[in-house]
């Protein structure tokens, strides 16, 4: 299990990448409504979306947004499973996953239970960029499928500040898996 979510995610991160810069753009706020993987999430008119990647399984998807003025960007990964996972387990697999290049973690975890589902997040920054992170997974013994999420705001580390948290709190806000 833990090797088919590193191909997955190795698989989606190439795809980011080779993708080019901008899809759609819209002048209202958007939202980001997925039935497959039961997630919601809200976005303010300034972000444009870049991508969006289902693995063949139909097992994972991977979405990118960047904000218009290029100075933040949100990677959204979806994983559906058949059975509950450990957060834990999830975090430890994608903060090691080379492929993600994720920097190091500064400070603890925030965490979050909201019954049906849990939430963990946390700041991360090098030299050279400033993340927020939050990882999530539903709940639910007896549902077919329960998810996890990872919800990655990256920013160049110089423009980390609390406007930039501030809107980061406002999107994340918004976030919300959808599985009963």
């Amino acid at each position: 299990m833990l090797k088919k979510i590193t191909q997955i995610i190795f698989f989606l991160i190439f795809i980011i990448i080779s993708l080019p810069s901008a899809y759609t753009q819209s002048k209202d706020d958007k939202t980001i409504d997925d039935p497959n993987f039961k997630f919601t999430m809200k976005l303010p008119s300034e972000w444009e979306t870049k991508d969006k990647k289902e693995t063949i399984d139909k097992d994972g998807i991977s979405y990118s947004f960047e904000k218009k003025d290029k100075k933040m960007a949100i990677m959204l990964l979806a994983f559906k499973l058949s059975s509950v996972k450990n957060i834990d387990d999830f975090i430890y697999n994608l903060e090691k996953d080379i492929s993600l290049n994720i920097p190091p973690k500064s400070g603890e975890y925030d965490e979050k239970d909201s019954g049906t589902y849990d939430m963990k997040s946390a700041n991360y920054k090098d030299n050279k960029f400033a993340e927020t992170i939050f990882y999530y997974r539903t709940k639910l013994p007896d549902a077919t499928n329960n998810y996890v999420y990872m919800v990655r705001f990256i920013m160049n580390s110089i423009d980390a500040n609390s406007n930039t948290e501030t809107e980061i709190k406002n999107i994340i806000s918004t976030f919300q898996p959808t599985v009963e």
